[in-house]
């Protein structure tokens, strides 16, 4: 049912790690490892998702903290939404544009992009004054794709599994990633 409607589904890098940013000066000294067994993460999947986070890791313990409950309970179940999906159009985006004022790519940071809304009231206060107009304008973009060409651009997921549109990452890195969610993987 709705297999033929076409979906963009995704998540933002860091939807709830902001919540552990109090936590940063505590959790300074003790082990990631062990962060994620006192909040009864299974010992078989702290090894593959840590080594598969590392740049969260160098952050430190609340980071990863953080982290993992927005793969806990976003970042993985848009996997699990697209792989459900089989062969039906799906697009999976990530969008990892860190907030200039949360310092995270944190949970609804994406909606204005998606909807041109940069200057509506309230923005700011996530975006800063002054957010990426072409990152705006790729986004939009790709929403208004989806709505007239039934594409927004990029891979469905069924046709190339893992592949993502990546919105505001680094700048090295290409724009269509084939294992964007790769980190959430020991979560799936």
């Amino acid at each position: 049912m709705g297999a033929e409607k076409a979906l963009v589904v995704g998540a933002t890098d860091d939807e709830f790690t902001m919540i552990t940013d109090g936590l940063r000066v505590p959790l300074r000294l003790i082990p990631p490892m062990l962060l994620l067994r006192r909040i009864g993460v299974d010992r078989e999947v702290i090894g593959p998702y840590l080594a598969a986070n590392g740049s969260q890791r160098r952050k430190g313990g609340a980071a990863v903290i953080g982290r993992f409950i927005s793969d806990s309970i976003f970042r993985s179940t848009v996997v699990r939404a697209a792989d459900a999906r089989g062969e039906a159009d799906t697009w999976v985006y990530a969008f990892s544009w860190p907030s200039p004022t949360r310092r995270w790519s944190l949970h609804c940071l994406d909606v204005p992009f998606w909807f041109d809304g940069l200057d509506l009231e309230g923005v700011a206060a996530i975006a800063g004054d002054r957010p990426p107009r072409a990152l705006a304008d790729a986004v939009h973009g790709s929403a208004v794709a989806l709505v007239r060409d039934r594409d927004p651009g990029w891979p469905t997921w069924a046709s190339a599994p893992g592949t993502a549109r990546v919105f505001g990452g680094p700048s090295s890195a290409p724009d269509v990633v084939r294992d964007a969610f790769a980190s959430v993987a020991a979560l799936v």
